[in-house]
């Protein structure tokens, strides 16, 4: 199977996306690597990439746009998968492989990973209890089939109040659309790196502080309580909007 991998960057140390990148390696899969800069292409990131795609201006929409056009692109080179790979995250050993094995046995659209929390340093600090994969997912813990890759555009046109979770908007159109969603084993094999200053607490000064974030990790279920809480009509007029009908 070949998949493609899209990872979209700003600003991100060139460590944390040379550690994505490794991991890549040995996942049992033909793996393409669709970095796209949004707004601030780098050079020795770009030295990384199978493909590197350039937008002409930065979005500072967590990386959505970006996952949407690097999406979109290997959408219409035909690959047989695509999945995403946030700037400061990277694959376990075995990850893909334990994805696209857990697709093809259930005959699904979509394959979804759990996800193991790590300090802004790369220590890990445990499972994430949050995201379970079928009722919440992580942007990097998404594989699609061919049959959902219609759910790319998604990234780009979920609603402002809600994008900064995009992923769990994009999880709600598969489900809407009654495309099938299989959680890919019981062990977390995903690793993300958490930015926020509260996730970090007590860590002490590390080279990477410049990038942490205020706020804490979003809570993933907060997504579909805005969608239920605005109510039948502008919802109505959200999908209008994004071409759900």
């Amino acid at each position: 199977m070949r998949i493609a991998v899209v990872t979209p960057y700003s600003d991100e140390p060139l460590e944390w996306l040379r550690q994505g990148h490794a991991s890549l390696a040995d996942q049992g899969h033909a793996v393409a690597h669709i970095l796209v800069a949004d707004g601030r292409p780098d050079a020795e990131v770009a030295k990384l990439a199978d493909q590197h795609i350039v937008l002409g201006r930065r979005h500072d929409d967590g990386g959505n746009v970006a996952r949407m056009a690097g999406g979109l692109s290997a959408a219409s080179q035909r690959f047989d998968a695509v999945t995403f790979l946030d700037a400061a995250d990277w694959f376990l050993p075995g990850h893909l492989a334990g994805m696209v094995t857990a697709l093809e046995a259930a005959g699904a659209d979509v394959a979804t990973a759990r996800r193991v929390l790590h300090r802004i340093d790369g220590t890990p600090v445990g499972a994430c209890r949050q995201v379970d994969g079928l009722r919440t997912a992580d942007p990097s813990g998404i594989l699609l089939a061919p049959t959902a890759f219609s759910a790319i555009a998604l990234w780009c046109l979920v609603p402002q109040p809600v994008a900064g979770d995009a992923a769990q908007s994009v999880l709600g159109y598969l489900q809407g659309r009654e495309r099938r969603i299989v959680a890919a084993g019981p062990s977390p094999t995903l690793a993300k790196r958490v930015r926020t200053r509260a996730f970090n607490a007590g860590l002490g000064a590390t080279p990477w502080d410049a990038w942490l974030v205020d706020g804490d990790l979003p809570d993933p279920t907060a997504v579909a309580r805005w969608w239920r809480d605005i109510g039948p009509e502008e919802r109505a007029r959200q999908f209008r909007r994004i071409g759900i009908h």
